[in-house]
């Protein structure tokens, strides 16, 4: 059995064959930019592969999933199981969240633990995947039977409003508030959330921000200003609050895992920038927040992996 499956961000399409759930092969990325809808990507990639034959195809979106269908938050595609069947010659199609795609996928992904003590068997407890990237999402990943199986429950996480704690926090809140007409996650937390919060901390210190994440990453590593510094602070400690108020509503005891491509550049300023410091920042509940680990996920290609392990499991 062959399956196609797809990983649908908000700037690229990863496209792979699986003839085993742990094992995407032929594996391609398109922009997003360069095409009309996810179908032109499909018949593109099979095209390029020799049009081989699917049994079964399971795409990710970054976006709500309902009844099978998707509309993609910062992308104008739609998108549905029967069209993914008919752009693919699949007999079944499926269409998942991008998060849920992630935590199918943590049972055969590398994972490096970043903060806490992992659990002992984390797949019998509650975890819980965390995207930064062109987008900011998260998923409850629930073991059903005794870890044997489980429930990975989609969400649109990312739009709740941004936490607020003290001077700095509202300054920013008021800022992206002005900018959006509403101050989320989001607009923080996200590649250019990042952005968001390097132009406002060089409006306050009177400079020219960065261009690109990319471009403000690099300053990062290779020679940070001032006002560099001060965004890697006020970007981590974000992240830390809202981590720690996921924390507190699904109780991950198996772990907090952290995808995508800003969360994988950010990672090594987490610990000089404040990170777990805020993480832990919540009054009488400080020292309870120490019973969660936090993961970063090294795989940049996990979701397909999860893509195929959903399609497994549906058939």
């Amino acid at each position: 059995m062959t399956t196609l499956v797809a990983d649908i961000g908000g700037t690229n399409t990863r496209v792979a064959l699986c003839d085993t759930p742990d094992s995407p092969r032929e594996v391609a990325r398109y922009r997003n930019a360069e095409f009309a809808s996810l179908d032109a990507v499909l018949a593109r990639y099979l095209a390029d592969h020799g049009k081989p034959a699917c049994t079964a195809a399971c795409v990710a979106v970054a976006g709500p999933v309902r009844d099978g269908a998707a509309k993609m938050t910062n992308l104008d595609w739609r998108i549905d199981a029967a069209s993914v069947c008919a752009a693919t010659g699949a007999s079944a199609g499926f269409v998942i969240n991008d998060l849920e795609a992630q935590g199918h996928a943590l049972e055969d992904v590398p994972t490096r633990c970043l903060m806490g003590k992992p659990a002992a068997d984390p797949g019998t407890e509650t975890r819980l995947v965390v995207g930064l990237g062109t987008g900011f999402n998260a998923a409850p990943v629930h073991p059903v039977d005794g870890g044997t199986n489980y429930t990975v429950v989609a969400s649109e996480s990312g739009h709740i409003g941004l936490p607020v704690w003290n001077d700095a926090s509202l300054a920013l809140s008021r800022d992206l508030a002005k900018a959006h007409g509403f101050a989320s996650v989001e607009e923080a937390l996200s590649g250019r959330g990042v952005l968001a919060v390097n132009a406002h901390v060089c409006r306050l210190a009177g400079v020219t921000p960065h261009a690109t994440s990319q471009e403000f990453i690099a300053a990062l590593t290779d020679a940070p200003s001032p006002t560099d510094r001060a965004t890697s602070e006020l970007f981590c400690r974000v992240l830390g609050q809202v981590l720690s108020d996921f924390a507190l509503i699904h109780l991950p005891f198996g772990g907090l895992y952290l995808i995508g491509g800003l969360a994988r550049a950010m990672a090594p300023f987490f610990d000089a920038a404040g990170l777990p410091e805020a993480f832990h920042h919540k009054g009488r509940f400080s020292e309870f927040l120490r019973s969660f680990s936090l993961h970063i996920v090294e795989d940049d290609y996990s979701a397909l992996t999860g893509c195929a392990r959903y399609a497994k499991r549906h058939l």
